[in-house]
């Protein structure tokens, strides 16, 4: 890491994640950076307990409400109290998608949100019957749309590493829009330490262990993920 300043912690502050305001685009390993949302999860987690309003986008197909479970435990807050201040949209098109990041700036007024999560942004982009100037269109259209929402409220965008040229193109259209720019990877295949690293060549070096999931998360799990995600829990 030579030239980086190396930060080590065991738990991530909100100041490493978001700003008050503006876009942080969080990037990691895993399909379209589902091993790096728990990030987005653990700041959502705290608003919650702090009786803040949350809005949660899905992209990806993969929002499950269990994972919230533990985090909202260490915090002390109760679960339907927390769950009750997040709100989910979820998008199964690209067009569903485009109208869910429209409409939210209009209803984070009426609930007094935050944090607006969008994860997997990307994902239904890279469909290949989704004509290239078509979907340049509407990225930018969705991007200005969250960059006008940033002005108010924060912006967590959740994406992966490039999988394809379009997927990298897709990505210079977003850091246009991005206040914050943050890439996680692993420093092993052990998955036990995530290097962060941000824009300004600093990198926060988190210690992490496989998250223990309980009897009654695993059940809801199994009823409500449509995505196999591997969890962990800070140190």
């Amino acid at each position: 890491m030579k030239g980086i300043e190396a930060i080590k912690e065991n738990s991530i502050s909100d100041k490493h994640l978001i700003n008050n305001r503006g876009i942080t685009w969080i990037e990691g390993p895993g399909y379209f950076g589902k091993e790096i949302r728990f990030l987005a999860q653990e700041s959502t987690a705290f608003l919650l307990s702090e009786n803040k309003a949350v809005h949660w986008i899905d992209g990806a197909h993969r929002f499950n409400p269990s994972t919230f479970f533990e985090p909202l435990r260490n915090r002390d807050c109760g679960l339907e109290e927390g769950l009750r201040r997040l709100y989910i949209g979820r998008g199964f098109t690209l067009h569903q998608l485009h109208a869910l990041i429209l409409r939210v700036h209009q209803e984070t007024m009426l609930t007094g949100a935050s944090l607006v999560v969008v994860d997997g942004l990307l994902a239904m982009f890279l469909d290949e019957q989704i004509r290239r100037y078509e979907g340049r269109a509407i990225l930018r259209n969705c991007l200005q749309s969250l960059q006008k929402l940033s002005e108010h409220c924060a912006v967590i965008v959740i994406d992966g590493h490039a999988i394809s040229i379009l997927h990298q193109r897709l990505k210079s259209v977003l850091e246009l829009h991005a206040d914050k720019h943050l890439c996680g990877y692993w420093q092993t295949k052990r998955k036990k330490i995530l290097i962060l690293k941000n824009t300004a060549d600093s990198a926060t070096i988190l210690h992490l262990l496989p998250k223990q999931k309980d009897e009654a998360q695993s059940r809801l799990e199994s009823f409500t993920s449509t995505d196999q995600v591997e969890q962990h829990r800070l140190l």
